[in-house]
């Protein structure tokens, strides 16, 4: 498993490499991760260019050069080999990009590139195609070839798309991240090979004429990044869907909108028993096998998952009516009933479950908690029941249309009150910045978070007045803020719904409210969620670049509870990943769980992103956030949230 590790993330890393030094830097740190029981500092590493000439008194494995004993290593040989090949690659990416770069001829400098350069007409004909297009696409002679044809159907709008940016684009605005793309292409063998895509207008040189298109192969490293991602969104005891996972999908479910969605929640009836009685062995197989019954009941069609301990659901979207989900409570239920066979003597298990529809909720937290309700009620029915969701049992419909009318009073009559969280940089434990966290003073239910309105609000749309009041107020307040230390100033974090951001007047709105504060840029984070980037929005980019322009930080909040994280890490112009407090809840107590967010906070770090730790809560959980490279942490470890006086006070007591 730390061969596997030491190898994605070099890869990774690799990516990111702009000179020879870095590349050295990749394979050293990565030789000495492999070198159990040595700090790395007796290691040597180098990495040299095709055409040089290594030391003779070292050992050379392709363009990697380690010191004898390291190469003598008999278990290192296959990875060392890897490396070496990676570091070549990125080695000759790095040379062609600085030819290129220079405006120099351009068929000398592709002649022996492993990646396929292709020179491109305005039509998207290739003009030129050099001869590592054989190994890659299983043909060379590509010449007055469209494209667009190597590129797989379901993919070619999009890479349409791609071009046309990359030709319409300023060359001195387009960041790294988005002159790139993936691909899917076919060879004219069969293959499946996916790339990654670069692009250089160099239509204006002489010498080239046209736009120059770098595909390199990226099949095993996203396969190694999508095995990562499962890892993020599976139950590791079932290997189905977890409740990050059934969360988002359950979500986009609701959003889109098509019939009916159901959820059925399904809670194992004396499992505590089973685990105290058996031991957690047999108390995991029962599990597994009630995992197995319940997907192959609820079909290839239902997305089911396990939300943890002995409680699954089970998703259906797009139902022509409630009574489909309603029998299929019955099937699920009945699935139960079968004892066990291969568990001691053939044991047996039931299971309740509570079914809701859309058909009474309008949120995916309200649908969650219709169905919770009716799982009680089963539960209280006695073993094995189902029952479904009653509206004349609960008052949230009320409850609702109760808040969403107060919700605009609030807003005239300043109800609304900030309090802040300090952000903590873990390594020195100075304050780097607070988090602007909107409460809601109601007259007769007392303080209410933000999750008991901000939906609301969204609905009726008065979450862009409220969005802007809280950017505003958090700008004024964070002007009197002193740092943590007398040369630094703390940053305010703000979060900004979809809804808000997607307003047609957000980004203007943003730079009036900071000039009338007085703060400056650089002092402002925009929390965004993972919603905002689930579609290819132009607008969004553009604003989000525009932002990032005036020195404006953008955090992507939550990461992991969305089902593309990785890729937007890779995509979308950001500075900071807020993980989310789940990961760092179970990491003190799962070694896997610490090695795989270990990763996560590896990847962000070679992207250059600073990584957050949300909801540290004990002493230890803050330790392991550092040993694994967190840049800042925020949790009640260090301060519940306060008002702006006392977190004015609150900095002064930590500066004396």
């Amino acid at each position: 498993m730390l061969v596997l590790e030491v190898v994605r993330d070099a890869a990774v890393e690799f990516m990111e490499t702009a000179s020879t030094d870095d590349v050295a830097e990749v394979v050293r740190r990565a030789v000495s991760r492999l070198s159990v029981g040595r700090d790395g500092s007796d290691v040597f590493v180098d990495v040299f260019p095709p055409a040089s000439t290594p030391p003779t008194a070292t050992v050379r494995r392709g363009a990697l050069v380690v010191d004898v004993a390291t190469a003598g290593r008999h278990e290192l040989a296959q990875v060392l080999e890897v490396l070496s090949s990676q570091a070549s690659l990125a080695l000759e990416r790095i040379r062609l990009s600085a030819e290129i770069a220079r405006g120099r001829d351009d068929k000398p400098l592709v002649e022996q590139a492993s990646d396929v350069i292709l020179i491109v007409d305005d039509d998207n004909r290739i003009g030129y195609a050099s001869p590592s297009a054989r190994l890659l696409l299983g043909a060379s002679e590509l010449r007055g070839s469209p494209l667009i044809d190597l590129v797989d159907a379901a993919e070619r709008r999009q890479a349409e798309y791609f071009l046309r940016y990359a030709r319409r684009a300023d060359p001195g605005t387009v960041s790294a991240r988005s002159s790139r793309a993936d691909w899917t292409v076919r060879a004219h063998d069969g293959r499946t090979v996916r790339v990654e895509v670069s692009c250089r207008d160099l239509r204006a040189e002489q010498s080239v004429r046209g736009m120059v298109v770098a595909l390199r192969d990226v099949t095993n490293q996203r396969r190694l990044e999508h095995e990562l991602t499962r890892r993020l969104f599976r139950d590791e005891l079932t290997g189905l869907p977890n409740r990050p996972f059934f969360d988002e999908r359950l979500s986009e479910a609701i959003a889109a909108d098509t019939g009916v969605t159901g959820v059925l929640l399904v809670d194992l009836d004396d499992f505590r028993t089973i685990n105290e009685a058996l031991g957690r062995e047999i108390g995991d197989a029962v599990i597994q096998a009630v995992a197995v019954r319940l997907r192959d009941a609820a079909g290839e069609d239902r997305l089911t998952a396990r939300l943890g301990g002995n409680e699954f659901a089970v998703l259906v979207a797009n139902a022509p009516d409630a009574d489909i989900i309603e029998d299929l409570a019955d099937r699920l239920i009945e699935a139960l009933t079968w004892p066990i066979p291969g568990i001691g003597d053939m044991l047996s298990c039931t299971g309740s479950a509570g079914v809701a529809t859309t058909m009474n909720a309008d949120t995916a937290e309200e649908l969650l908690r219709h169905a919770d309700l009716a799982l009680n009620s089963a539960k209280g029915a006695g073993k094995g029941n189902w029952r479904r969701y009653d509206p004349s049992a609960s008052t949230a419909a009320g409850y609702r249309l109760e808040l969403r009318t107060a919700l605009s009073q609030a807003l005239r009559d300043k109800a609304l009150i900030l309090e802040y969280q300090p952000i903590i940089a873990l390594d020195t434990g100075r304050i780097a910045g607070f988090e602007a966290l909107v409460r809601w003073r109601h007259p007769t239910r007392g303080v209410l978070s933000p999750g008991e309105f901000i939906d609301i609000a969204e609905e009726s749309g008065l979450i862009t007045p409220i969005g802007d009041w809280v950017i505003a107020t958090a700008a004024q307040d964070a002007r009197d803020w002193p740092g943590a230390q007398p040369d630094a100033e703390s940053f305010i974090s703000v979060n900004v719904s979809a809804a808000q951001f997607r307003s047609r007047s957000f980004v203007e709105t943003v730079h009036r409210l900071l000039v009338e504060a007085g703060l400056p840029p650089t002092r402002l984070v925009l929390e965004i969620t993972e919603s905002l980037l689930l579609r290819d929005d132009e607008k969004v980019w553009k604003d989000l670049k525009q932002l990032r322009q005036w020195g404006i930080r953008v955090a992507i909040d939550d990461f992991g509870t969305g089902y593309s994280a990785l890729g937007y890490l890779r995509q979308v112009p950001l500075d900071i990943v807020k993980l989310d407090r789940i990961f760092i809840s179970t990491m003190a107590t799962s070694a896997r769980q610490r090695e795989l967010v270990r990763g996560i906070v590896q990847l962000a770090g070679t992207l250059g992103l600073s990584v957050v730790a949300e909801g540290i809560e004990t002493e230890r959980q803050r330790q392991i956030s550092t040993a694994i490279g967190c840049s800042y942490g925020q949790g009640y470890v260090f301060s519940r949230p306060m008002s702006h006086q006392d977190a004015l006070e609150w900095t002064m007591r930590r500066r004396e």
